[in-house]
This record gives C-alpha cells, sequence and structure tokens, in this order.
C-alpha cells in the first residue's frame, strides 16, 4: 500500500477494495460464496484483525500528522488552489476534509 496515504478515496472506490479483499482472502483460504461465510470470518480465518481501508486509513492519519513540522512555504503550498475551469457538479472534497471524515468516524 505505498504510496496510499496521500490518495483521497470515494465510497465507490472503498466498496470495490473491500471486495477484491475478501474475494482474494476467500480464494486464498479456500472458502467460497456459496459457503456464506461473513467478511469478518473470512479476515479472522486468514489471521487479520482489520480490513485494507482501516490500515490505509491508519497510514493516512500518520503520515498528517508528519506535516505539522513542515515549514510555512510548504503548508501554503498545499493550501493553494488552481486557477481554471472546475467540472461541472460538486467540488472535489480536498485532502483536509477527508482527514476530517477518518477523524470523525475514528471519533478522535
Amino acid at each position: 500500500m505505498n504510496g496510499s496515504e496521500s490518495w483521497l478515496w470515494q465510497k465507490k472506490n472503498v466498496s470495490k477494495i473491500d471486495v477484491v479483499e475478501i474475494r482474494s482472502l476467500s480464494s486464498m483460504c479456500g472458502v467460497s460464496r456459496k459457503d456464506r461465510c461473513r467478511n469478518s470470518d473470512v479476515r479472522e480465518r486468514c489471521g487479520l484483525k482489520e480490513d485494507v481501508v482501516t490500515r490505509v486509513e491508519r497510514g493516512m492519519l500518520r503520515w498528517f500528522g508528519h506535516g505539522k513540522d513542515e515549514n510555512k512555504l510548504t503548508k501554503q503550498n498545499r493550501a493553494n488552489v488552481c486557477d481554471g475551469k472546475f467540472d461541472k457538479g460538486r467540488p472535489r472534497k480536498s485532502y483536509a476534509e477527508h482527514i476530517g471524515g477518518i477523524l470523525k468516524r475514528a471519533k478522535f
């Protein structure tokens, strides 16, 4: 999961990653969909305590903590917004908003 600390994940991508994780773990453990095992049971059989998304979010928070020590210029560049045309619809989520959502879900 190298480099995943700076990704902004959308809900549809998170669900796809969950599906891929469970499929690969099920095939490693020899569990099929017909067995109707819960995802938590499949992870437990493989010896995993948490899913990929949780591990990546923990890495995001760890990486975000390193940003506190940066100099003023680096922090200003992270907050800059580019000029130009924007796509239609809702504006994209910023990195700070993404981290804020993770912190809310983790109840920090």
